[in-house]
């Protein structure tokens, strides 16, 4: 069972598009960085810092705009190395 899941899994994976996995893995890194720095430690998100929440994740989706613009002008560029 644990092999067929790990396969349904692997197989999920790779049909999750580029933009999606950039969103979820800078989302993820701007969060985790709030943790590394002491910030967060073993603290859950309450209601009243939705506001603190939003703009991190408004912040790290620019950020994903950002990295695809560039991906998009690299490949109008050649995809120099």
């Amino acid at each position: 069972m644990l092999a067929y899941t790990n396969k349904l899994l692997e197989k999920l994976t790779k049909e999750i598009p580029l933009k999606t996995r950039i969103k979820v893995g800078t989302e993820m890194a701007f969060i985790n960085l709030l943790t590394e720095l002491g910030y967060r430690e073993d603290k859950m998100w309450t209601d009243e810092e939705d506001e603190i929440l939003n703009k991190l994740c408004e912040l790290a989706s620019k950020h994903t705009d950002d990295i695809l613009e560039d991906i998009e002008e690299w490949k109008a560029d050649g995809c120099p190395k």
